[in-house]
């Protein structure tokens, strides 16, 4: 299949690498990550994949303005600043800012200004209404004379959903080195293109490799709605059916809901962090990471098991959660393995 054209931003393959300490630690299956923190660009994980195939199509529209939208430490939104003025594109963000949240210049938001993205900022009522708010924003814009590209959120689309389709060209490869049972791809859901990606991928290459979409913060439901509407349209845009991938929807651990984390959650992150000195978004990555932790806690998976976790990076959302009185003022011989 012939994939849409995309501009090389991201540094792939990313490796697949053994966790020993953190899987003697937890006692549970061998768990592995596929280091997608080290795409290259600007520590941008995952988003940069699917930003490569829109920042290619918007520039062969003609578009010299970008617009997006995010959470108000969204990673997505933190990447398309930085791509966009690698380019030379205009950068227009939407935050969502939550009630009582202040625009403090740290983590991701820091960046983006950095990168000298034009923001502003909108309630979570009106985020309800984030696509026609940017479809009015680029009607406007337009208006003035600028050529604009809308790329929604997360870029979880079906153009951005090819990223992730390649992506799992790379699994297919690196898997084979994993011995004994196919390993269980383990992810944080929430945008649904990450997941459409990954189930396209699996799904056309014949992989025997169970997926699980950890949602970190809505129903399960909803996640799936999302992803089946990715991958209906991307099959109708070439004219076939639309696989069917099996993944399962896990929603037993959003907790309080997107952003939301707990002293308890944090630990965990912090725990991983030094069992493995990786850092973890606690938004995406740390979420799910606190999930698949239950889940073995909950003897779900044992010793025969292989878990490949699917970090996405985000590492300067961490920059942005105050981890001083509970997880760093943790006593850290107690996490040493």
């Amino acid at each position: 299949m012939e994939l849409p054209r995309r501009i090389p931003l991201a540094m792939t393959p990313t490796p697949i690498e053994y966790a020993e300490r953190l899987s003697a630690a937890w006692e549970g299956p061998r768990i592995w990550f596929k280091r997608d923190d080290l795409t290259g660009f600007g520590l941008s994980g995952n988003k940069v994949r699917k930003l490569e195939f829109h920042l290619a199509a918007a520039i062969d529209a003609g578009a010299d303005t970008i617009i997006t939208c995010g959470a108000l430490q969204s990673n997505h939104s933190r990447a398309t600043a930085l791509a966009c003025a690698r380019l030379g594109l205009r950068c227009v963000l939407v935050l969502r800012r939550g009630c009582g949240e202040e625009a403090i210049a740290t983590g991701n938001l820091l960046l983006d200004r950095l990168a000298g993205a034009d923001i502003s900022y909108i309630t979570p009522e009106e985020w309800d209404r984030r696509d026609q708010l940017l479809a009015a924003e680029a009607e406007a814009r337009e208006a003035g004379g600028q050529r604009c590209w809308v790329i929604p959120e997360g870029a979880s689309d079906a153009l951005g959903m090819w990223g992730f389709v390649l992506a799992v060209r790379e699994i297919a490869d690196q898997a084979t080195a994993i011995a004994g049972r196919s390993p269980v791809m383990w992810h944080a859901a929430s945008s649904g293109g990450t997941t459409a990606g990954i189930g396209w991928g699996v799904n056309r290459l014949g992989l025997e490799l169970p997926i699980v979409a950890c949602s970190i913060g809505e129903p399960g439901v909803v996640v799936q709605h999302k992803v089946d509407a990715i991958l209906s349209d991307a099959a109708a845009q070439l004219g076939i059916d639309p696989p069917r991938p099996a993944i399962e929807y896990n929603d037993a651990h959003v907790g309080a809901g997107y952003g939301a984390v707990t002293p308890e959650e944090l630990q965990v992150q912090a725990e991983a962090t030094r069992l493995t000195g990786l850092i973890f978004d606690p938004t995406y990555t740390g979420k799910a990471l606190v999930g698949l932790r239950r889940e073995i806690d909950a003897g779900r998976y044992g010793p025969h098991d292989n878990i490949i976790f699917w970090h996405t990076g985000g590492g300067f959302a961490v920059f942005a959660h105050d981890f001083t009185r509970t997880a760093v003022a943790a006593d850290p011989g107690a996490v040493d393995a």
